[in-house]
């Protein structure tokens, strides 16, 4: 039952860090060459092969179904994220449901400044509901820290998360901004099942700190009361 991932990881050292725990996740940008935390297939591979608590999830930018299965062949994660616009179209979650034997995140970005979904249904909550039907747990990835200090935005992202809560029935993770000063705020606000954090764990871009990285998974795991958590084992 994992509650927050850090996605980003780029070697064994800072896998290391978030391997402490099972309520922790660890997210490998798989070949997206456009993504400075990338790593190949094969580093992929390795970093998931020594890990022995954590959850491990391959994030990836698939281009068809077989891209899909090459990284789960490949590097046997225990879960696959599809980020970008493979969802998009409706035939691509149709047939991946059939087929694939893992459990599949499936991620929407929120446009910062229309908060508008970039797959299936500019409304959110329309885009969520439908991927909802297909995936085992839907990632939003929304303006946080830019919301957090602005009250309207902040009452927007709120109701929607809201919004979206009450159509769904898959486990809803969050990631955008945060950071250790902000997630306990936010995780009380919205009531994520997890969170989801990359850059905000980072002193240098694309390079996480291990310091950093625990300071944020304590401050999560303060807050465990509040979030439900992704249990991989009963999707």
């Amino acid at each position: 039952m994992w509650i927050a991932k850090i996605s980003g990881i780029t070697n064994f050292d800072a896998a290391v860090s978030v391997d402490v725990s099972s309520d922790f996740a660890i997210g490998v940008i798989v070949e997206d060459f456009n993504e400075i935390r990338h790593v190949s297939k094969f580093d992929a591979r390795r970093i998931f092969a020594n890990i022995e608590n954590c959850v491990t999830v391959a994030e990836i930018k698939p281009t068809s179904i077989n891209d899909i299965f090459d990284i789960i062949d490949t590097c046997y994660p225990q879960i696959v994220q599809i980020n970008g616009d493979f969802f998009d179209d409706i035939n691509n979650l149709i047939e991946l449901q059939s087929i694939i034997t893992i459990p599949i995140i499936g991620s929407i970005f929120i446009d910062k400044q229309t908060l508008k979904s970039n797959i299936l249904d500019p409304d959110p909550i329309k885009a969520a509901e439908t991927l909802d039907q297909f995936v085992s747990i839907i990632n939003l990835n929304l303006p946080l820290d830019e919301s957090w200090r602005d009250i309207k935005k902040k009452k927007r992202i709120t109701q929607l998360i809201r919004d979206i809560r009450g159509k769904i029935t898959k486990p809803l993770v969050i990631g955008g901004g945060f950071k250790t000063i902000n997630v306990g705020k936010i995780i009380h606000d919205l009531l994520p099942d997890a969170v989801d954090v990359s850059s905000g764990v980072e002193r240098i871009t694309g390079i996480k700190d291990s310091a950093m990285m625990q300071e944020f998974l304590q401050t999560v795991y303060d807050f465990k009361e509040l979030l439900s958590g992704v249990d991989v084992t009963t999707i």
